[in-house]
């Protein structure tokens, strides 16, 4: 089990930005995904030391935050959204120095930043001051200072942000070839769902602190599978109570929008029936998912009471 959660909050002041989560995440590559302002990059850094957490408490690799904080750091790498190379540094500087923070010898450090650098695509850019990169060059070297210790598990943080999409597509592709390898897991906070589909197996949905969805990926659209989106013109309540005594779950939407759910063992011809039995128009039958952003939005709003 890579993260354990129990009852885990964060407070900064009386803003609760983690919301009191339980959660196990096992080895692999989970999406942390969820809107700007949701939590995650909280999450990590309390997981990390970085902030404080309010209550609760988590385990790292079976190692508890709260006596283990130091060594944690050594089996983990970490991949922030914000800014952390130090100026003046060259690529290559800027690894091996985060490499001897994590316990390295100084050639250990610089051995495996020639490495890391080669892996991420800046071997040739190894040499420049830092503050001369681009945006997308700075995210390499961030990605590779928290590969240079060959870390057990990664947090990476918004890891495409500011990349143009020759560079986000490349940056995928290494998290994806990272993981392939299976020598490490992952944890990808980003609110890009395309993101999450291209690198993740399980996905971690957040909102508001809290957790809206937890489950693999290839699963959440399975959830969803016998749930379409419906709209009728003509006699729509008689249309929708006809539904609801046949046991299927009817749920507003969008005004003339409704999701019908239907009872196992049912297929759309049970729609189709509902239609034609109460005089309704049909002017809508799609299935209610179709994508992970299908699912992402659907949470959000019903965690947020809201109808769309």
């Amino acid at each position: 089990m890579s993260v354990n959660l129990e009852n885990f909050t964060v407070m900064y002041g009386d803003f609760c930005a983690v919301d009191h989560l339980t959660l196990k995440l096992p080895d692999g590559v989970t999406g942390l995904l969820g809107p700007n302002g949701a939590g995650k990059s909280s999450l990590i850094k309390a997981l990390l030391g970085l902030v404080e957490y309010s209550e609760g408490g988590a385990k790292i690799i079976g190692n508890d935050i709260r006596t283990r904080g130091k060594y944690i750091r050594q089996l983990v790498g970490y991949m922030p959204e914000d800014n952390c190379l130090v100026p003046g540094l060259t690529g290559v500087g800027m690894v091996q120095y985060a490499g001897e923070l994590c316990g390295m010898s100084r050639v250990e450090a610089m051995q495996r930043a020639h490495e890391v650098l080669y892996l991420v695509g800046l071997e040739e850019a190894r040499y420049r001051k830092v503050e001369s990169f681009s945006s997308g060059m700075q995210q390499r070297v961030k990605l590779a200072q928290a590969l240079v210790h060959d870390p057990r598990l990664l947090f990476l943080d918004e890891p495409a942000s500011g990349m143009d999409p020759k560079g986000r597509q490349e940056m995928l592709d290494l998290i994806v070839d990272i993981a392939d390898k299976g020598r490490m897991s992952i944890l990808l906070a980003t609110h890009i769902l395309a993101d999450v589909e291209r690198t993740c197996e399980r996905v971690v949905i957040m909102h508001r602190g809290r957790i809206v969805e937890d489950s693999r990926v290839d699963e959440v659209r399975k959830s969803y599978s016998n749930t379409f989106s419906v709209k009728v013109k003509t006699n729509a309540a008689e249309f929708y109570k006809y539904l609801e005594n046949a046991n299927c779950a009817v749920k507003n939407m969008n005004k003339d929008v409704y999701d019908v759910t239907l009872p196992k063992g049912t297929d759309t011809k049970l729609i189709l029936k509902a239609a034609k039995d109460t005089g309704a128009e049909l002017r809508k039958l799609v299935p209610s998912v179709r994508s992970l952003e299908d699912v992402f939005i659907k949470r959000i709003l019903e965690d947020s009471g809201a109808d769309f």
